[in-house]
């Protein structure tokens, strides 16, 4: 893999078909930055994968999406080959995501990033991870010293204010009402 952060952006259980193909879980197959000839880098979930644990790059020869996705890889022929691999992890170079507007970003680059109250701005917490649920993202908010986390969708309300500043974040949150 390239010399930067690379990024989970699925899994593999399952082959398809006699020629070598992947089932993929995709953690957003809605927006994905695969495509044909991007270059991945597959890692074993388990003991039971062939692939090496410091993971190995394939280049995507196709991929389908519907209603599963199904890849396959340049040099992987059969089904044999494709079964050996499975289970893996799928992932990308953060550099190989295409570019954005300056006022976006992507999830994963908010990772680490702190979080203010966005009423007192005291420091709540840093942004321990995301993961999608049906409908929507949801951040990971961790503040360790005083034990408390939080599970929030990430929308407006909860996240009004998202600023860069030299490839750092500041993040302010609502904190949600307790009942």
């Amino acid at each position: 893999m390239k010399n930067c952060q690379s990024v989970e952006l699925g899994f593999c259980h399952s082959v398809h078909g006699l020629r070598g193909g992947f089932k993929l879980t995709l953690e957003n197959p809605e927006e994905s930055v695969l495509k044909k000839k991007a270059q991945v880098t597959l890692f074993p979930k388990n003991e039971k994968s062939s692939l090496p644990p410091e993971g190995k790059e394939f280049k995507i020869s196709n991929i389908v999406f519907g209603h599963k996705v199904m890849v396959y890889f340049e040099g992987i022929e059969n089904r044999d080959d494709a079964e050996s691999m499975t289970p893996f992890t799928l992932k990308v170079a953060r550099e190989d995501f295409p570019h954005i507007e300056e006022d976006e970003f992507y999830l994963v680059d908010l990772v680490g990033s702190e979080v203010f109250d966005h009423k007192d701005g005291q420091l709540l917490g840093k942004i321990e991870e995301y993961y999608e649920h049906p409908g929507q993202m949801v951040v990971i908010v961790k503040n360790a010293e005083k034990g408390k986390t939080w599970e929030l969708p990430f929308v407006e309300a909860f996240f009004p204010k998202v600023e860069e500043c030299g490839g750092i974040y500041r993040i302010e949150m609502n904190q949600p009402e307790m009942v």
